[in-house]
């Protein structure tokens, strides 16, 4: 019997489990409920039993089949085999749906590679964003079970000191009561003593008369007496001496010694909870390194890229209800961009109504489509359709359920703040996909942004960072040394913006990298971009008082503080007032994501 519910095995593992089960000669039971199974990998399944006859009963319920993967199961023409729950489905979410459609997409391409290199290739991405997140979620779960197991233990220990304590203080008290019995003991000593003495001053005086043997005899009896006194006395200061110094030592040892084992326990934590985030980072590393190379591939097979598909006006017109108020998303430099969903199977996406001065002619606005169907890349956003209607020209974009950097930081809609994780890969995603703009195509020509900001890197459902509200320029005539541009009707977020640009107009592949480092320091302080922000981190760095300035959320460990602050030191260097004192978008990948 194999059980491989509640696994949340998808269409990739389905493909698998297939290929697994045409040479199966052993399971006869398959159990696949609560999975994340779909069309995809009922179809597999349904090619494995065609040729399986050891296979006598698999349960499929619960999981995201339509009637399109039931039947392929129902008709395979295998008498030996029972199905049971195939009528026992639940709806897909979207991030399941892309992810199947994403599998679907790579079985085809198994037997049409010439036509489905694409899907494949995405196929891969989602696979690896997939398993960097079940791994960032496993991660995230051991350490709050480890925080929670502390906390439960030292508060425990806590309770079991309490009783101990209370009968210290007990003790303590009783021993303070006999203390208080001891000095009045010895008060009445000290008045015995002095009667004695004012006694002995008396036998004295008449001793004086009488003759003076007797006298000798009744002082040395005297003397004796007293020194016997004398010597209690001392004995009973020692003993309370020594019940002090007990009192004291049953008072103190215990509770401090339990306090520096507790100190001692969490050091070990947090020293363990840092060596974990230094290894995730790095997976994290080792993962951007595959998309990477799998990009590069992607670019070198031209095949794969087309135009961008034209859809019907109307259709987004109805999708965002005649682009009302209620699907608005927000405004950018280039246009309003809406919420919609476009016909057919529920596809969520994102609408950018171009504002008109920002269109020069119909010839732009397809020459600039040419250019951005050229841009594939797991960093830029994907830009699915475009539209034109009425005078106004639209973009379609695959939809970020995670919003904006921007609104991520400000916890928007009290969503939980970013960890320090996420903002060091927001950052290297961007450096990632910038780069790859201005080194990718066009070498012959300067590419601009003109408008980066963290209103404009927007967080897909693994919160992978993508730059999304391109304005290109790229008309090498208007340069006047192939390095710069200048322009008097330029675009853009004040800020944002370096000291040329504001003050002669003048453009460089750096006027992005500018914007770039004010991102850097919003991603470490959450404050809103400007002048201050930059005069704040430079006195900070000034002073080596960074950490005053951080945001309190990021809740840092001394493992990170140090990654940080360079993080601060590299915001400062891409802030540079000359353009060529600023890294490269090549540089600052190098630096931020090393392997």
């Amino acid at each position: 019997m194999g059980s491989l519910a509640k696994n949340q095995i998808g269409d990739a593992g389905t493909l698998a489990l297939a290929e697994a089960l045409k040479a199966n000669k052993t399971v006869r039971t398959l159990y696949l409920s609560d999975n994340r199974i779909g069309d995809a990998g009922a179809q597999a399944l349904a090619e494995a039993l065609t040729v399986n006859e050891t296979l006598t009963f698999l349960r499929m319920d619960k999981n995201i089949l339509t009637s399109a993967g039931i039947t392929a199961l129902t008709q395979t023409g295998n008498a030996v085999c029972k199905l049971d729950g195939l009528d026992n489905q639940r709806v897909p979410s979207p991030a399941e749906l892309a992810q199947n459609q994403s599998a679907a997409a790579a079985r085809a391409a198994v037997t049409q590679p010439s036509a489905n290199l694409q899907s494949a290739f995405q196929f891969l991405r989602s696979d690896l964003a997939a398993k960097s997140t079940l791994l960032d979620s496993k991660l995230a779960a051991k350490a709050q079970q480890v925080r929670t197991t502390k906390a439960q233990e030292r508060t425990a220990n806590g309770q079991e000191l309490a009783p101990e304590d209370q009968q210290l203080r007990s003790k303590l008290a009783v021993k303070e009561a006999e203390l208080a019995t001891k000095e009045q003991e010895l008060k009445q000593l000290r008045s015995s003593l002095a009667a004695k003495v004012q006694e002995l001053a008396t036998k004295d005086q008449e001793l004086a008369a009488k003759d003076q043997t007797p006298k000798e005899l009744e002082l040395a009896a005297k003397e004796q007496e007293l020194k016997q006194l004398r010597s209690s006395l001392a004995a009973k200061v020692q003993e309370l001496a020594t019940k002090d110094q007990e009192l004291a030592a049953k008072d103190q040892t215990p509770k401090e010694l339990e306090l520096a084992a507790k100190e001692q326990e969490l050091k070990q934590l947090r020293s363990s909870l840092a060596a974990k985030d230094q290894e995730l980072a790095a997976k994290d590393r080792k993962l951007k390194s595959a998309l990477d190379r799998i990009d590069v591939f992607e670019r070198n097979q031209a095949s794969v890229h087309g135009p961008i598909p034209k859809v019907p006006f109307t259709a987004l017109v109805t999708a965002t209800n005649n682009f009302s108020e209620d699907s608005l998303l927000g405004v950018g430099a280039f246009g309003r961009v809406h919420s919609g969903s476009l016909p057919g199977p529920p596809v969520a996406v994102a609408i950018k109504k171009l504002l008109a001065e920002s269109i020069v002619s119909y010839t732009a606005f397809q020459s600039e489509l040419d250019s951005l169907s050229k841009f594939r890349h797991q960093n830029i956003i994907t830009i699915l359709a475009c539209a034109e209607g009425h005078g106004a020209y639209c973009l379609v974009y695959e939809f970020m359920p995670n919003g904006s950097v921007r609104d991520r930081l400000d916890c928007t809609n009290n969503t939980p703040p970013l960890a320090w994780t996420q903002r060091h890969r927001i950052a290297a995603d961007v450096s990632r996909g910038m780069n790859y703009v201005q080194t990718a195509f066009f070498p012959d020509h300067v590419l601009f942004h003109r408008d980066l900001k963290t209103d404009n890197v927007l967080l897909d459902a693994h919160f992978n960072a993508k730059v999304s509200d391109f304005g290109l320029v790229r008309d090498a005539p208007h340069f006047d040394d192939k390095k710069s541009l200048h322009t008097k009707n330029f675009q853009g977020t004040g800020p944002y913006m370096c000291p040329q640009l504001l003050e002669s107009g003048r453009m460089t592949i750096k006027t992005d990298v500018y914007a770039f480092g004010m991102i850097l320091l919003e991603l470490t302080t959450a404050d809103k971009p400007g002048i201050g922000l930059k005069s704040k981190a430079r006195k900070a760095v000034r002073h080596q008082t960074i950490n005053d300035m951080l945001d309190p959320a990021l809740n840092t460990t001394d493992a990170e503080r140090p990654l940080i602050n360079e993080l601060v030191t590299l915001a400062l260097e891409c802030l540079e007032d000359d353009a060529d004192d600023r890294p490269s978008f090549n540089t600052l990948l190098a630096t931020l994501n090393p392997e």
